[in-house]
């Protein structure tokens, strides 16, 4: 909506801006709602290490998902029907760019008949560097590398610039309509939590999927 010159009615006013004033003046130009779905396991999920991101789901846990999914088609097709109705929401569907993040995304988009995933780099997980392929316990908490890199990888201030730099891009283009990050799972609350609900990011990189506060569903307004 971005350039547009009609006008638009200030709640309890008398006045007219036009968009262009209202872009001017800091007000949000647009929203999306954006849906966070987990990725399947990896053997580095399965065993407690820091994720190496050249790992695939584990052969196991995507047929497990499978058959879920064909249970549900076989037992309740009105259901199954009703879901991919819903599903329908979802104009666009993006993910990390290591296998195991677009194996589970492709999987999701297949099933609900999505269109398939769109991979983006600037949405991969935070870098953890010399860290990956080690057991989760011997990392500091996440608040302690914001500044400071994770030896040989990188920060989470890094981190957030390119998702920063992907929410600015790719985002506008969707205004309005539901997007599904598909196939991400920590970085996408802890950066969510930080661009779109304004959480101090020092906060957001301690946030946990396992906690049951945690949303999935946060609105991205620019």
């Amino acid at each position: 909506m971005r350039g547009c010159t009609g006008t638009v009615r200030v709640a309890e006013s008398t006045e007219y801006v036009t968009l262009d004033d209202q872009q001017s003046l800091g007000k949000p130009m647009g929203i999306v709602p954006i849906y966070v779905w987990n990725h399947l396991l990896s053997a580095d999920n399965r065993d407690g290490l820091v994720a190496r991101p050249e790992q695939s789901v584990l052969p196991e846990a995507m047929e497990e998902r499978k058959t879920q999914f064909r249970r549900l088609q076989d037992q309740d097709p009105y259901l199954l029907e009703r879901l991919v109705r819903l599903f329908r929401i979802f104009k666009a569907v993006y993910c990390p760019t290591s296998p195991r993040h677009i194996e589970s995304a492709t999987l999701i988009c297949e099933f609900f008949k999505l269109p398939l995933p769109i991979a983006d780099s600037r949405l991969d997980a935070v870098d953890y560097g010399n860290f990956k392929g080690q057991p989760l316990s011997v990392m500091q908490p996440p608040h302690n590398y914001v500044e400071i890199a994770y030896p040989g990888g990188e920060s989470w201030l890094q981190c957030v610039a390119r998702w920063r730099s992907f929410f600015e891009e790719t985002f506008p283009k969707h205004n309005g309509y539901p997007v599904l990050l598909a196939g991400q799972t920590r970085a996408a609350i802890r950066m969510c939590a930080h661009l779109c609900d304004g959480m101090k990011i020092s906060d957001a990189v301690d946030l946990e999927v396992t906690d049951p506060k945690v949303p999935w569903v946060y609105f991205y307004k620019y």
